[in-house]
């Protein structure tokens, strides 16, 4: 008998575990230290969740990700395993009551942001908690080298002041061995054990591309291989954009960003999730946290700034271990744009303090007050109403929410929070006094067993649907409710928030680490120049290039990615340029895009190069409009 895998079984319907998951929770449940570098997908979370059952007391998590949290506490309840979540969008009450919870052995996994950790009721209840081990998602935040680092998460060290004897587990999924070996100093490790499984997928062949025709070659990769994809752009725009522009080619394609409405997103998601052929064109937050293992095709339509967040997306296809591939496409746009991101992304002092200064206008925060108020916060409108420059403007936002100052989340979408705070007395007098609004609270009970207990996330229109009421009287009925004190109800809050960990300073009491902000700013041009560096590369395979930079063991070249393929199908340069010649010549006119096209063994950066040779030597023409015309 296998108790671990017993409870697998049990609560997961799995017979056998992923990779590395058995050891990691076979070291925490004996009181060792771990440090677990999975990849996307790799299952981390199973890593801590059965842990915490496996022994007496609760875990507690610490994660980054509202969202995230919110949908495994959702998985976890309809497992039958009582978990909850701490974050800033809840009120006292509800924090307050689920601390009780945690504080009274009720709960086995309890989630927390990492600035809940610093506050004060979160630190009267610490000393009642069993915990049974501390396990840190994301861990690479704690890093000042990690490309998302919090300093929220600085505090989670102390914690070993108040549990000695309770197993760490740092968990991530990408980060290099500079990180690697901070994220375990930071934690306080003790003689921790690495589960490092490699970057490199056999089944996931990584092509970069360079083009002059975006649209088209993007449609081109989406024609070659069939299946569920993503395409990630950087903008909403953007993303629209190019769905209507391969719905208008007879794709399935959806959108998904933070400019649409969370019961939008929800539909356009489920609508991908059940399609094994649907596209969906989305900024590049989606996808954290959605177990979609037959991805195909995963295209970048602009350059990520770092390889770790290009690893993490593109790591979202093939999750069923069926070949996949990664697709990057880039101009010389993209490379300015990487160039020049360091100056974007870090912008001056006085910038920083200036858009510090407008946002606390901006959300009719007096000077002196604010500590832990949540704010909807559209910054992008703020930018607008400001005439300031938008992606400069959301780098200083970043920023001091990296240095502390508040907590901003462009897409926070926190579902809707209800909990029960009455006995059975009142809901029998309500019954008599107002049957309409017993329904719905009887009912309520009824769909989500506890609710009761702890603060429970519910999803109004399934529950308008179930109950036969538009949504609209449900709202209306879930205000009444949390009126007469029947119920804590904390409605779902769309778009952007932020919450302010401190008052709101003065500028002259504005104290921002500046030397600390040149050691980011150099660390992000850093990690730009090696992006660069990876996407121009023509003669290293991309598996080989990836091992190095994560620290691994070079692996062999994998032969189905861009560079590989190149190698073997290039012929001599000279055939090339002649070879190229002659379809001009014989085609009279023809566009770049097509040139490039009937050369697929050939870099497009090579072929361009050819052509503007040929054009020198007055062999063609090259025209603006992208054609060129044999002389």
């Amino acid at each position: 008998m296998n108790p671990i895998k017993d409870l697998l079984q049990q609560y997961w319907n799995y017979s056998s575990f992923r990779p590395l998951q058995e050891e990691v929770i076979g070291t925490v449940i004996n009181g060792g230290d771990a440090f677990a570098l999975l990849p996307t997908g790799g299952g981390k979370s199973l890593c801590y969740q059965l842990s915490a059952l496996a022994q007496p007391g609760f875990c507690l998590v610490v994660s980054p990700l509202i969202a995230l949290m919110q949908d495994q506490v959702m998985q976890l309840d309809r497992r039958g395993i009582p978990a909850a979540f701490l974050h800033s969008g809840m009120s006292v009450r509800q924090m307050d009551t689920v601390l009780q919870q945690a504080a009274a052995g009720e709960l086995k996994l309890l989630y927390v942001s990492p600035e809940r950790l610093q506050t004060k009721a979160f630190g009267q209840y610490l000393g009642d908690f069993e915990l049974n081990l501390i396990a840190v998602d994301e861990a690479h935040c704690i890093s000042q080298w990690g490309h998302d680092f919090r300093p929220a998460y600085r505090r989670i060290g102390l914690l070993r002041t108040s549990f000695p004897k309770v197993p760490v587990l740092a968990l991530t999924a990408s980060a290099n061995e500079e990180v690697q070996l901070d994220i375990m100093r930071q934690l306080q490790l003790k003689e921790p054990a690495v589960f490092r499984q490699s970057v490199v997928r056999d089944n996931l062949f990584y092509h970069i591309r360079y083009t002059e025709n975006k649209p088209g070659d993007t449609e081109a990769w989406l024609h070659k291989v069939t299946g569920s994809s993503i395409l990630y752009c950087r903008s909403r725009k953007r993303c629209t954009e190019t769905a209507i522009r391969l719905r208008q080619e007879g794709f399935d394609a959806g959108v998904y960003h933070a400019g649409m409405s969370r019961e939008e997103r929800e539909q356009a998601q489920k609508q991908w999730m059940a399609s094994g052929q649907r596209i969906m064109c989305a900024t590049t937050a989606f996808g954290m946290g959605i177990d979609k293992p037959d991805v195909r095709t995963v295209v970048h339509y602009d350059a990520p700034e770092h390889i770790e967040a290009y690893y993490q997306e593109a790591g979202r296809a093939g999750r069923d271990g069926q070949k996949a591939h990664a697709v990057l496409l880039y101009d010389h746009k993209d490379i300015s744009r990487l160039q020049e991101s360091t100056e974007i992304s870090y912008p001056p002092e006085a910038y920083i303090r200036k858009v510090y200064q407008l946002v606390g206008d901006y959300l009719k925060m007096p000077v002196g007050e604010g500590m832990e108020q949540l704010q909807a916060f559209d910054a992008v409108a703020f930018a607008h109403a400001f005439g300031l420059e938008t992606l400069k403007t959301l780098s200083a936002i970043r920023l001091l929410d990296r240095e502390g100052f508040w907590q901003w989340h462009e897409n926070a979408n926190m579902q809707t929070l209800v909990q029960f705070t009455t006995d059975r007395r009142t809901l029998n007098y309500l019954e008599r006094s107002e049957p309409k609004l017993a329904y719905v609270a009887t009912s309520l009970l009824r769909l989500y067993g506890s609710i009761f207990h702890y603060p429970t996330v519910i999803r109004e229109f399934e529950v308008s649907k179930l109950l036969r009421i538009e949504k609209e009287q449900l709202d209306r009925a879930l205000q009444r409710l949390s009126a007469l004190g029947i119920i804590a109800y904390q409605p779902a809050v769309a778009g952007g928030t932020l919450y302010w960990m401190h008052h709101r300073f003065a500028p002259a009491q504005l104290r921002l680490d500046t030397r600390h902000i040149d050691q980011l700013r150099q660390a992000h041009e850093r990690r730009v120049e090696h992006m660069i560096a990876y996407v121009q590369e023509e003669e290293v395979c991309r598996n080989i290039l990836l091992a190095r930079y994560f620290g691994e063991a070079e692996p062999q070249a994998c032969g189905g990615c861009d560079v590989c393929r190149r190698k073997a199908q290039q012929p001599g340069t000279k055939d090339v340029r002649d070879a190229i010649l002659e379809l001009i010549r014989r085609q009279q006119q023809i566009s770049v895009a097509d040139l490039t096209a009937a050369f697929p063994g050939v870099a497009a950066a090579h072929v361009i190069e050819y052509v503007r040779l040929l054009h020198d030597e007055s062999l063609c023409r090259v025209y603006p409009t992208g054609i060129i015309f044999a002389t």
